[in-house]
């Protein structure tokens, strides 16, 4: 009875909560809304490139997702968007230029492969199965170091280095490039060689390959017993496929690869005759059993893996899968030679080295001029304060070297420099310039004939002296062209490409020779050791250098022919370079004053031609260029007779350089003070004036004649006749004797 009644009571409210509902407006209008409105209809894409636009393009996108008018249902917050929001701001289609980084160093130094060909007849590239022929014979150097200091005869004794015992001594080397598949010499202009900076340019990364005068190795055609080939990758499936094949089929599926290679299309990669011009015949013989595949075949692999999973079994899975990994591995192999034979994708590949290569090395030494670089570093020098050097003449390095070591002395100060003659009076100049130029070209020119330095005029190293050392000069010296390079004064020009290479890599980059060794005795008895060519000569040689090989710490048993080049290479090395460090390492310091040594280290090239010998003669017209005349204003009497000197001044520069650069080399020291155009050159420019009768500085009657080397400038008299200006210039000349002195 209670259950009942509580069932009434709840059905009860159930129809209070009705009535209430239903008695409400607002309930009423909305259930009728709900009922009236239909389920959301959208737009149906009719095609492809409908659905496309409406997913990649706004307006496309906000249309496809609106609703049909008259059915509006409840306003949203904001605005529809579609359910994948794809980008709508696109980049430009065209690249933006790429900076250069910044901060790109140089390096003195580069590598490259190294590929010795078996004799003087070899003509074409070596190909891989060739080049793993050369490699097991010691005919190749993966990684060879080329330092672009390196001259053409360095280049060549560093690749014999490179191949020790396989080049013999009596053996010439020739440097080839492949072009195509061809091997040709690079063609130079006069005067060019193959330096380590010309390979550079030239191989970019390429191979170079060497050609030996004679044969070094035997022909490929009787070395039969070996095979090179490309071995095929092994996957999982290959492994469970040979364990299957060795139960059941322990027979290799020759006939379906052979059936697979007859299906091939040989000319859609290249021609069959092509492949035998390029390859030792006795490689042809497995080249032509494994012919090109064309792509399409791949087909094979990618069809036998769409297979009904209900009849399936991991037997044939690993087949299938074997036969195709089979064929996929042949068709690799092939390519890999096929590729190798077309040299444009080669090509392409040297052509985007080369490029990424030549904006590295242009950013360092081809970017600045020398004098650009001097004129930067000389910004440091405060024309303000200035440093007084007292010279003599006739002792102009120990006149510099007091100056050095003072301790007032700055080398970012000016130099103030007063010469004194033999009887100790001033002479009348006071420095503007012209005086600094006359002590920093006497002062290399002491440096150069000093005992610090030994060898030829023009190649000098360092020489080992026990005062110089102890006396700390070699610091003085490097200082001493440090100071003259960037302070206007002439460049020294005389050290060995070997110590210059020393400078810029260190002692390890030197390659010394023979002409290095200045000492006469020690070159014959080496010259003997490079001449040997058995090993008792080369016992005979070395014995009287038994005492001087203690020294180095070269003693060692000499066994064989080869041990020859290296012993020599050692002995060079210790004379040359390391009995010499202590000297180098002081010498090296001084270079860094200014900042002068971490420029050479940045720029070589350009540095080079400043410090080791490059013939530079001074011509008529070189000088003529340098001097500008100041001529009176146009229309005047003066401004007439002005011009009828530049003539003769211009025949008298003529009529010198036919006699000699010598003389060239007077006019341009009396006229400024230095021999030649300083590399960081003149401030200011060099002019010309006229000296006119009625001026006060030509008083005298023989009108000759005069310089202003403090500013550069050289005054003319007015003569017509050439051959009276050509003897009181050639008297000016011979009798100067100093500044203001005639």
């Amino acid at each position: 009875m209670a259950d009942g009644n509580t069932s009434k009571d709840r059905i009860g409210q159930a129809a209070a909560i009705l009535n209430s509902i239903l008695s409400s407006p607002d309930a009423t209008s909305s259930v009728t809304c709900a009922l009236n409105e239909g389920p959301p209809v959208t737009a149906r894409s009719d095609s492809v490139e409908t659905e496309l636009a409406s997913l990649f393009r706004a307006g496309a996108a906000s249309r496809s997702s609106a609703v049909t008018p008259g059915n509006q249902g409840p306003s949203l917050a904001g605005p529809s968007t579609p359910r994948f929001q794809a980008q709508q701001c696109f980049g430009p289609w065209s690249t933006s230029k790429r900076r250069r980084p910044k901060g790109i160093q140089y390096h003195e130094s580069f590598n490259k492969e190294v590929i010795l060909l078996p004799d003087s007849t070899w003509e074409v590239i070596c190909k891989p199965p060739f080049k793993q022929y050369l490699h097991e014979n010691g005919h190749i150097l993966s990684a060879f170091e080329f330092h672009k200091s390196w001259d053409y005869h360095t280049v060549i004794q560093q690749i014999r280095n490179g191949f020790g015992s396989t080049i013999p001594q009596n053996v010439s080397l020739q440097i080839v490039m492949g072009c195509g598949n061809k091997l040709i010499a690079p063609k130079l202009q006069d005067g060019q060689q193959l330096n380590g900076q010309l390979i550079q340019r030239v191989f970019r990364s390429k191979a170079l390959y060497v050609r030996p005068s004679q044969t070094l190795l035997e022909d490929p055609e009787e070395r039969s017993t070996t095979t090179y080939q490309v071995s095929p990758r092994t996957t999982r499936a290959m492994a469970r496929s040979k364990q299957f094949s060795t139960i059941e089929n322990p027979i290799v599926h020759s006939n379906e690869l052979e059936s697979f290679h007859q299906g091939v299309n040989y000319s859609s990669f290249c021609s069959h005759d092509t492949i035998e011009a390029n390859i030792p015949p006795y490689f042809q013989t497995s080249s032509q059993s494994s012919a090109s595949v064309h792509p399409n075949s791949i087909s094979t692999s990618t069809s036998a893996t769409n297979f009904n999973p209900s009849s399936t079994s991991e037997v044939c899975q690993d087949e299938t899968t074997a036969h195709a990994s089979a064929n996929y591995s042949t068709y690799l192999s092939v390519m890999s030679n096929v590729s190798d034979l077309s040299s444009e994708d080669e090509e392409m590949n040297h052509a985007i080295l080369a490029s990424i290569e030549t904006h590295l090395s242009e950013t360092s030494s081809k970017t600045l001029h020398v004098k650009d670089i001097l004129e930067d570093l000389s910004k440091k020098i405060d024309n303000g304060m200035n440093c007084k050097f007292n010279v003599n003449r006739s002792a102009v390095l120990d006149g510099a070297i007091r100056g050095f070591k003072r301790v007032t002395y700055n080398p970012h100060f000016s130099m103030n420099v007063k010469f004194s003659d033999d009887f100790g009076r001033n002479e009348e100049a006071v420095d503007l310039g012209g005086p600094r130029r006359e002590f920093l070209r006497l002062l290399i020119d002491a440096l150069s004939i000093s005992p610090m330095f030994e060898g030829p005029d023009d190649c000098k190293n360092l020489a080992m002296n026990s005062t110089a050392l102890r006396e700390d000069k070699y610091f003085m010296a490097g200082r001493a062209i440090a100071v003259s390079l960037v302070h206007g004064g002439p460049a020294p020009r005389f050290l060995s490409p070997v110590l210059f290479s020393c400078l810029v890599g260190g002692p390890n980059a030197a390659c010394p020779t023979l002409k290095d060794i200045t000492d006469a005795e020690l070159h014959e008895k080496l010259k003997k050791v490079s001449e040997s060519l058995t090993v008792e000569e080369l016992q005979r040689a070395t014995d009287p250098l038994f005492d001087y090989m203690a020294s180095a710490g070269c003693i060692r048993r000499l066994t064989t022919i080869r041990d020859r080049d290296l012993l020599l290479h050692d002995l060079l090395m210790f004379h040359v370079v390391h009995r010499v460090q202590g000297p180098f390492q002081r010498f090296e310091e001084g270079l860094k004053t200014l900042g002068v040594l971490d420029a050479v280290k940045q720029h070589p090239d350009s540095f080079q031609s400043l410090f080791c010998y490059e013939p530079q003669q001074l011509t008529a017209d070189m000088v003529d260029d340098l001097f500008t005349p100041r001529l009176a204003p146009e229309g005047s009497n003066r401004r007439r007779v002005e011009e009828a000197v530049i003539p003769l001044w211009r025949d008298y520069l003529q009529d010198a350089e036919d006699e000699g650069s010598s003389k060239l080399e007077n006019i341009l020291v009396f006229a400024t003070g230095a021999k030649e155009i300083p590399p960081i050159g003149f401030s200011p420019a060099p002019s010309i004036e006229f000296l006119h009768e009625s001026s006060e500085e030509c008083s005298s009657k023989r009108m000759l004649p005069m310089a202003n080397t403090c500013v550069n400038c050289l005054k003319l008299p007015i003569i017509t006749s050439y051959e009276v200006f050509k003897e009181n210039m050639d008297y000016a000349l011979g009798n100067t004797q100093g500044f203001g002195r005639l």
